[in-house]
């Protein structure tokens, strides 16, 4: 029987079956599903949080206060699966360092610091996330995942643009439930350097 298929969109549900799609002039068509991550997104199942936009200092060492924590509790169901990871300067003069990943077993939720407010990258979504996001609370010390970003001695005045800095995580690594993914500087001190955090990741139930 010769295979059939339609020309033009289709509307389907999901677990719905239908024809391969067709244009018109009878080509089977092969591209890319619409933009990169907007399935995922209209599923609201990605979020994002960022540490506040007066900025904090990116630290000099590993310690059991980063300035970006995420956590996933261990009663979550879900794992937390990083995007992307950000960082855009906003004052002062970093001291020239690495900015490494970090993680550590975490039973308990980070103890002080400042809360921070994830969202739903389906904005106007009210979906909320499994997740808590943290800057400089306390955690069980952390250990070295890898380096994400190297930071030169950059001031205000500099005369190049310094952008934003932007890792392509995708995927590498997943926050497990009972489980801490943090950013923290291991830089020289610099002079009042004030740098602003944030990280995309999607959730997904466990296996």
């Amino acid at each position: 029987m010769d295979a059939e298929g339609k020309v033009g969109p289709q509307v389907l549900g999901d677990g719905s079956r239908g024809p391969f799609r067709m244009s018109r002039d009878a080509s089977q068509i092969n591209q890319d599903s619409h933009a990169r991550y907007q399935e995922a997104v209209q599923r609201g199942s990605v979020f994002v949080a960022s540490t506040g936009v007066a900025g904090v200092a990116p630290g000099t060492s590993l310690s059991t206060t980063p300035p970006f924590i995420l956590y996933n509790p261990p009663s979550s169901g879900v794992e937390l699966v990083i995007w992307r990871a950000r960082i855009g300067y906003v004052s002062g003069t970093l001291g020239a360092g690495t900015i490494a990943y970090a993680s550590g077993v975490q039973t308990s939720a980070p103890s002080g610091g400042t809360g921070l407010t994830p969202k739903n990258a389906k904005l106007g979504s009210g979906k909320a996330t499994a997740a808590t996001a943290n800057q400089g609370g306390t955690i069980t010390a952390p250990t070295i995942l890898a380096p994400a970003f190297t930071l030169g001695a950059f001031l205000a005045s500099t005369a190049a643009i310094n952008p934003p800095l932007i890792d392509e995580v995708a995927g590498e690594f997943t926050v497990t439930p009972g489980t801490v993914f943090c950013m923290q500087g291991v830089t020289a001190a610099g002079s009042s350097p004030l740098v602003i955090f944030g990280v995309t990741w999607e959730e997904v139930p466990l296996i």
